[in-house]
């Protein structure tokens, strides 16, 4: 019971909608934007002196992480841009964390205690999707035992109230942001339960940097002699949600991604480019499959971007180029819930379309993705990793305006003629030939996946 009003008063599915959809300058991800917004942050926390200077002198560990995870809040509440809903965000959660406090307190006297594993693994590592067992393998931590953690029980001991205490004193103007102390609360109780039920011998592994309460989670294991890893689980773009995130160590899939880590995250921690064989699987057993790729298109769905009015006109006009020789098949993000898609059921009816003799079909999600990417010619979508995974098997890729801006993707995928950035000026004759010409194969793309690795399956 107290694990389950935890999750709902600190992070209910009703809170989601109402503050946790994705606004405007995150969709945008504009670069200039998000570095004026962490510039704001950083002279909120730490004044005029900065970052570096401020944790060059302070010696206590506790209180430089307590200050990035306000840092990296007060940047998520500019992203947010309302002063009314942040203004509401504050009093709801304000009257939240009377309650929670009085759940720690309870649970403590209570004194629960929890089943613990007989053999102690090296890692325990955060696991709440499926789609992430792609990114995680043996050789990602280097031959050490991992233990998979899937549930979200809770568990808050004397420690962990102890701890947050101690956050609070070490930084005090976090009680006016309770939305901070609430997230904070709540994963206190997921780390608590982990590290109490599994006893983790070197680190535990997140995969979510755009958690304000990182960086304290950082100094909470730390204080139980653990570091903590986050490794990359999606897309990476340039933006404030997870600048100032502290942890012992960021691994990423390429070189590109660390200058966007580096440079939003601060010295965010020992940045490590690593690869993943599923990437280098893709690029090697995917890459030349059902050559000519027939005329297929793949949309990925936006799942998470909202204004229809952007990426459904752009669609439109992609969509517009094709004729009735073209598949068009959608896939779904694995999140997507809803019964139907409303942007596709929209452009299906669209009398242009119908009247050139173009058919969209939801592709059923038991359809192996890489089974879907090896047999499309071209992939569209707004981002996702998914189109970067398009790329490396050798699919012509389609960003489409909504996300993030032209400059951002092209560095991204080193100007390859394999992208094209569409929005509502781009030329049509251009479109035309980019959808016509087959992909040009070449191998740039290896440095892409960290194709030349020292990982023994590899070179085998």
């Amino acid at each position: 019971m107290v694990e389950w009003l935890v999750a709902k008063l600190s992070y209910s599915v009703w809170f989601r909608k109402v503050f946790a959809t994705l606004p405007r300058l995150v969709v945008e991800a504009d670069p200039l934007v998000q570095r004026w917004i962490i510039l704001q942050a950083e002279t909120a926390v730490y004044g005029k002196c900065g970052l570096a200077a401020y944790e060059a002198g302070e010696s206590s560990a506790l209180r430089r992480l307590a200050r990035r995870s306000l840092a990296q809040h007060l940047c998520q509440r500019a992203l947010i841009g309302s002063v009314a809903i942040n203004g509401l965000r504050r009093v709801v959660f304000g009257l939240a964390l009377p309650v929670l406090l009085l759940l720690f307190v309870l649970s403590s006297l209570r004194s629960r205690k929890i089943p613990t594993l007989n053999s102690r693994p090296d890692l325990v590592v955060f696991f709440w999707s499926e789609r992430l067992y792609k990114f995680v393998e043996e050789a990602t931590f280097q031959g050490q035992t991992y233990v998979l953690h899937r549930d979200k029980r809770a568990y808050f001991g004397n420690q962990e109230i102890r701890f947050l205490m101690r956050a609070i004193a070490a930084c005090r103007r976090m009680l006016w942001y309770p939305e901070l102390l609430c997230n904070l609360a709540r994963w206190l109780g997921y780390y608590g339960y982990v590290t109490t039920h599994y006893h983790p011998k070197t680190a535990v592994v997140h995969f979510f940097e755009g958690t304000v309460s990182s960086s304290l989670m950082t100094a909470y294991l730390h204080e139980k002699g653990l570091q903590h890893i986050d490794v990359q689980h999606g897309e990476i773009m340039f933006v404030a949600t997870s600048a100032f995130c502290q942890f012992d160590e960021v691994r990423l899939w390429g070189e590109h991604f660390r200058r966007i880590v580096v440079s939003s995250h601060g010295p965010g921690g020992n940045v490590k480019v690593l690869g993943t064989r599923y990437h280098r699987d893709l690029f090697r057993r995917v890459r030349n499959q059902h050559r000519p790729r027939p005329q297929r298109l793949l949309i990925i769905d936006p799942f998470l971007y909202e204004d229809q009015r952007v990426y459904g006109s752009v669609m439109e006009k992609v969509l517009g180029r094709l004729d009735a020789e073209w598949e068009v098949r959608v896939r779904r993000h694995p999140a997507e819930l809803r019964r139907t898609l409303g942007w596709m059921q929209q452009l299906k009816s669209d009398p242009e379309l119908v009247k050139r003799g173009i058919r969209m079909e939801e592709e059923p999600p038991t359809f192996p993705i890489e089974e879907a990417l090896s047999k499309s010619r071209v992939v569209l979508g707004v981002a996702s990793a998914a189109l970067i995974e398009a790329w490396i098997v050798g699919c012509k890729v389609i960003h489409i305006a909504g996300g993030p801006c032209r400059s951002a993707l092209m560095d991204r995928y080193q100007n390859s003629a394999n992208v094209f950035y569409c929005d509502q000026n781009s030329d049509t004759q251009l479109l035309d030939k980019f959808l016509a010409e087959p992909a040009v194969l070449d191998e740039s793309e290896r440095a892409f996946v960290n194709y030349l690795t020292t990982i023994d399956e590899d070179v085998a």
